[in-house]
C-alpha cells in the first residue's frame, strides 16, 4: 500500500459510513401522534387490562413503534360531552391520526338523530383543518349483544341502521374514513367470548377484534 494515499482511503471509508448512516436514518419512520376521542369501549372498559387489552393502545402499537397514544376517552361520554371535554385536547395534541367512536351513549340516551348529525359534523369539520387522518367508527349490531335481549331486535336494527346512515354521510362529506363495524362485527353471535361479563362492553378478546377492524380501515384507505 501506498502510505500517501492512506488519507484518501480514511476519507473514502468515513463518507460510506455516514451515508450508511443516513439511510438508515431516513428509512425510520417519524414520529407520529394518535389521539382516540370515545367513550368506555374507547377507555377499555372491560377488557382485563384496559391500559394494554383495550382496542386502542392495540390500534396504536400496530401503527407502528414510534407513535404516542393519547387516550381521550371517558366513560358515559356522548358526543355532545365530547365537543366540551375531548374535541379541544384532540386538536392540541397535533395529530397524525384520530380515531371516533362514539355513538351508542347517544342512541341509548335517546339524542335525537338531527341533534347528534349537528354534533359530529361539528366535530370532524374541527378534526379536518388538523389535517389527520380520521377514522370514524359506526354503530355496531347492537341486537347480538346480551344487554338488549329483551329489546325486540327488529326494531333495534332499523333504528341502527337510521343512524348509520347518518354517520356514514357526514364522515364521506368530511373525507374521512369510516369503520364499518356493523358490517365487519357480525361475527358477535358465534363468539361469545368477544363479549365481557357485563354483556355489553367488549372483553379483551373483543378489543383485539375491534383492533383488527379499525387497522383494516385504516390499511384500507384511499
Amino acid at each position: 500500500m501506498h502510505w500517501a494515499r492512506l488519507p484518501a482511503l480514511l476519507l473514502g471509508l468515513a463518507a460510506m459510513l455516514a451515508s450508511t448512516a443516513f439511510v438508515g436514518y431516513a428509512q425510520q419512520a417519524p414520529p407520529q401522534t394518535y389521539v382516540a376521542i370515545g367513550a368506555s369501549d374507547t377507555v377499555g372498559i372491560g377488557a382485563n387490562n384496559p391500559e394494554t387489552d383495550g382496542w386502542v393502545p392495540r390500534l396504536g402499537a400496530r401503527l407502528g413503534p414510534n407513535v404516542q397514544v393519547v387516550n381521550l376517552g371517558v366513560s358515559g361520554s356522548t358526543l355532545s360531552q365530547a365537543l366540551t371535554e375531548q374535541l379541544g385536547p384532540a386538536v392540541d395534541a397535533q395529530p397524525d391520526v384520530v380515531t371516533v367512536w362514539l355513538a351508542v351513549n347517544d342512541l341509548n340516551a335517546r339524542v335525537p338523530l338531527q341533534r347528534y348529525a349537528t354534533d359530529l359534523d361539528t366535530l370532524l369539520g374541527t378534526l379536518e383543518a388538523t389535517h389527520a387522518r380520521v377514522l370514524v367508527g359506526n354503530i355496531p349490531d347492537l341486537a347480538r349483544l346480551p344487554i338488549y335481549g329483551s329489546v325486540d331486535p327488529a326494531a333495534l336494527q332499523a333504528e341502527v341502521a337510521r343512524w348509520n346512515t347518518v354517520i356514514a354521510d357526514t364522515v364521506a362529506r368530511h373525507g374521512a374514513v369510516l369503520v364499518d363495524l356493523y358490517a365487519r362485527w357480525q361475527d358477535l353471535a358465534q363468539h361469545p367470548e368477544y363479549v365481557s361479563t357485563d354483556g355489553f362492553h367488549p372483553s379483551s378478546d373483543g378489543y383485539q377484534q375491534l383492533a383488527d377492524v379499525f387497522a383494516a380501515a385504516n390499511n384500507a384507505r384511499p
